[in-house]
């Protein structure tokens, strides 16, 4: 009997990291089917901003979860990483009963030519600020690295 709940706790245990790894507040990083992702959980697990790149087209598709009722009209927003800072167009989107700001990086934007390993990204919509967790501006870099090579 204590051989069994032994192996069983063994087990629990072995597989609670993997279970519980989108739990973490944080940023982590995937690549699949040819998109590279770059997704932030909150201290609860809940999905907070993504970074998407799918290759040929290169664009980084930002998508905030928590600035969609803020944004409702807008049609513009502010993008920082480190000291830099573009204005480019933007929307908002229903998925499921959230409303997301969406923000489409052109191929290649200039903000990620400094990035500095302690910078952290930030967008400013409707005068509202959001500014992301630690490694944001290197998740951004190394997303943008994996769709275009170089």
């Amino acid at each position: 009997m204590r051989t069994a709940v032994a192996a069983a706790f063994a087990f629990v245990t072995m597989a609670t990291p993997a279970v519980c790894a989108a739990d973490a507040p944080g940023w982590t990083y995937s690549y699949d089917n040819g998109v590279a992702t770059a997704t932030q959980h909150d201290d609860r697990g809940k999905v907070t901003a993504t970074m998407t790149c799918r290759p040929p087209d290169g664009d980084i598709i930002f998508s905030d979860y928590t600035l969609g009722r803020v944004a409702r009209r807008a049609n513009q927003a502010s993008i920082g990483v480190g000291n830099m800072s573009v204005t480019i167009p933007a929307s908002v989107q229903r998925v499921g009963r959230d409303q997301v700001l969406t923000i489409h990086l052109p191929q290649r934007p200039p903000i990620l030519a400094g990035v500095q390993p302690t910078d952290h990204i930030t967008v400013t919509v409707a005068g509202r600020s959001q500014t992301y967790g630690d490694g944001s501006g290197v998740q951004m870099k190394d997303l943008a690295y994996a769709c275009w090579g170089s």
